[in-house]
């Protein structure tokens, strides 16, 4: 989404985030003068220094599926139909001990 587009979607009603729009504002400003400045410096680092380019970029993908493998096993976890082991508790004790 251009900047212009940002604009003209916070300037209509009910499009942009409400009492939050300057803090979201900043956000995207901050966001992109980042990507800006991580691209900029990659290109560089590209030119001069191929070989540790290549194990930066393999590291961070190796991290990316790190990430990916354990919230994957979280979620088979959290959408397990036993999610935790039960334990019968007996409160009225044994059956010799019942008034019964």
């Amino acid at each position: 989404m251009s900047t212009e587009q940002q604009q003209e979607r916070q300037e209509q009603p009910g499009g942009g985030a409400g009492e939050f729009a300057p803090l979201v504002e900043e956000v995207r400003r901050f966001a992109t003068a980042l990507g800006g400045k991580a691209v900029e410096i990659g290109g560089r680092l590209r030119e001069s220094n191929p070989e540790v380019y290549g194990h930066l970029a393999a590291a961070g993908g190796e991290l990316l599926a790190a990430y990916r493998a354990a919230v994957a096993g979280h979620e088979r976890r959290w959408s397990e139909p036993q999610h935790a082991e039960t334990e019968r508790v007996d409160l009225d004790g044994p059956a010799e001990a019942s008034d019964k």
